[in-house]
């Protein structure tokens, strides 16, 4: 089914017209570095016009009088005349989502800071319009299994008509430098968020002398296995849900036991009993699916990355647990656009070199021991590699991250894949970092209530530690859903 398989898999102008507001003094050294100007355009989420740019890089930076492929980028120029000449540069996560596609986020997250700062939007190499690597789900396709999901990956990698193996990490960073060296930036303010920190992370090992601060949200430090820490991150999250529950009277009445339930529709899983015959509801059409295992462990984790989505679960599990598929298979129909933003080959050319293969698998063992997500999350990539050429990270990929940088770690505590653990991780290296931790939300914080005006005085003043968090101290994860028109206060 297209809509289930993918949520568990977003005039020409005149160069000097186009060139960011901070870098119109180095004209010379922006024509040099290769940047075209496209027609302008306008990108979702971003009212006015944005100045729109193209740049040829090497496929393979080995054999640079080779194969090109074009780079995309959007700047969203500061409202002010006078603006800083230090922009804030985004790393989009992922893998695989296409930082051109984040206007909307841009425009919430950043709207204080893009009063006197350029926003810089970059499709990294095989997203968005940055040759894009996408891999299209027919309506009706159905994969119910593992096997189905390898074969899919197998077809997408012949629709895709290039050497996937360069799509790394290391040669992301090697066109971000490129770009800004033509954009003419000399510093910059990083902005990633979920595996956009890891980018974050690898740009500063790189180029730490262009980085004046750096935002992370979401935190995947790179010593740590997302894999390996997917199952116990993952119970975590469940836990404080169910914990939740049983501390409202009115919840806890409805769902006397959420993770009973859990564990009864993952059961009626691993039996074979969880069968879905009705329609589609993107399409109409009939539909007879058959949920596996891990496709309903991972239906649950991926709903948890969204807070507002959370408080669906219990009475989705426990719908489904009782033999109503319905509720489900509408909750991963209506949340299709999450995968929509997601360009998996980009995904698979980065998870399959550098992330499944550094497994250990002892250590996913005994994680997974007492987690109701087991090993699934890295079952259902390994399954898609065995389709898709990929080469590792560099030798140092893999090390932590340290800099006497200006750093601001934001974490949900609700996060089911980077919970706080992994951004008081992430703070060991940053002796000028601070580390906030936003009550009820999940995963991605940036946009969070008054979190755009802290972003804007930290890269302002470049001073964590005096950030005033008290703004975000009413924050509260969202009344749990007991039916399809009400709510548990």
């Amino acid at each position: 089914m297209k809509t289930f398989s993918k949520i568990t898999t977003a005039g020409l102008l005149a160069l000097a017209a186009i060139l960011p507001a901070g870098a119109q003094q180095d004209n010379d050294a922006a024509g040099q570095g290769g940047l075209e100007p496209t027609e302008a355009c306008f990108i979702k989420g971003v009212r006015e016009r944005v100045r729109c740019l193209k740049m040829d890089v090497p496929l393979d930076y080995a054999s640079p009088e080779g194969e090109q492929i074009t780079l995309h980028a959007a700047v969203i120029p500061a409202k002010s005349s006078r603006s800083e000449p230090d922009p804030i540069w985004v790393f989009a996560g992922g893998p695989g989502q296409a930082a051109g596609e984040y206007g909307v986020l841009a425009s919430a997250a950043f709207r204080e800071i893009r009063q006197s700062r350029d926003i810089v939007l970059v499709d990294q190499r095989g997203t968005g319009k940055s040759h894009g690597l996408r891999c299209e789900v027919e309506p009706g396709e159905m994969m119910s299994s593992l096997d189905d999901w390898t074969a899919f990956v197998a077809d997408c990698r012949k629709e895709n008509d290039i050497d996937v193996r360069h799509f790394t990490m290391e040669n992301v960073v090697r066109d971000m430098e490129a770009v800004r060296q033509a954009l003419g930036y000399d510093q910059l303010n990083l902005w990633g968020g979920s595996w956009g920190t890891r980018t974050v992370g690898l740009y500063l090992k790189r180029h730490p002398e262009h980085v004046r601060s750096i935002i992370v949200d979401g935190v995947a430090p790179p010593d740590v296995s997302l894999f390996e820490s997917a199952p116990v991150s993952a119970e975590r999250a469940k836990h404080m849900l169910a914990e939740d529950c049983r501390n409202s009277e009115a919840c806890a009445s409805r769902y006397p036991d959420f993770e009973a339930q859990v564990a009864a529709f993952l059961d009626k899983a691993a039996a074979g009993d969880l069968r879905y015959t009705g329609n589609d509801p993107m399409t109409g059409d009939a539909l007879d699916l058959e949920i596996s295992f891990v496709m309903a462990v991972e239906s649950i984790r991926s709903v948890m990355y969204s807070t507002d989505a959370t408080v669906l679960l219990p009475f989705v599990v426990d719908a489904a647990a009782k033999g109503d598929l319905e509720p489900l298979i509408a909750l991963y129909a209506g949340g299709a656009s999450v995968s929509d933003s997601m360009y998996l080959g980009a995904t698979l050319s980065i998870l399959c070199g550098e992330e499944v293969p550094r497994t250990d698998m002892d250590a996913l063992a005994r994680a997974a021991e007492d987690s109701f997500a087991k090993d699934s999350y890295y079952q259902y990539w390994n399954a898609g590699c065995k389709a898709w050429d990929a080469l590792p990270g560099a030798p140092d990929a893999h090390d932590p991250v340290t800099s006497d940088v200006p750093a601001l770690i934001l974490s949900g505590d609700l996060d089911p894949v980077t919970p706080p653990s992994m951004g008081e991780h992430w703070l060991k290296g940053f002796p000028n970092g601070r580390h906030i931790v936003v009550a009820g939300n999940g995963h991605i914080t940036s946009n969070t209530a008054c979190m755009p005006h802290l972003l804007d005085e930290f890269v302002t003043t470049l001073d964590a530690g005096a950030l005033d968090t008290a703004c975000l101290g009413h924050l509260k994860r969202l009344p749990v859903v007991t039916g399809l028109n009400g709510t548990v206060k």
